[in-house]
């Protein structure tokens, strides 16, 4: 009370630290969860690069095979003319090597 008149900012102080409080601690919880959640997908991460190699390493040895049976197909080799005939039949895109690597289209 100031000059016998009740002071109109009295009753705010408590609301406000306490609002500022709920504040600091809601801002405080998210950063934890959003550091938590980041180490998380670092991990994941780690754990998938040694199985996307081993692919990688397993998709450029077929598409090798691959280009060396379409290669003896266009030279004329009966059996693997009958191969690359029906991975065709099934989709299975086989180039000879220098070939243009396209996309197959989306289906």
């Amino acid at each position: 009370m100031k000059n016998g008149m009740p002071d109109r900012n009295a009753g705010l102080e408590l609301p406000l630290v306490l609002l500022a409080l709920a504040f600091f601690l809601s801002s405080a919880f998210q950063t934890v969860q959003l550091v938590h959640e980041s180490e998380t997908l670092a991990m994941i991460d780690r754990n998938q690069e040694a199985p996307l190699q081993e692919s990688t390493r397993l998709r450029q040895a077929s598409d090798s095979l691959a280009s060396e049976l379409a290669q003896l197909a266009q030279s004329g080799n009966a059996n693997a003319k009958q191969v690359v005939d029906e991975m065709a039949r099934q989709n299975v895109l086989m180039r000879p090597p220098g070939a243009a690597a396209t996309e197959p289209p989306a289906q």
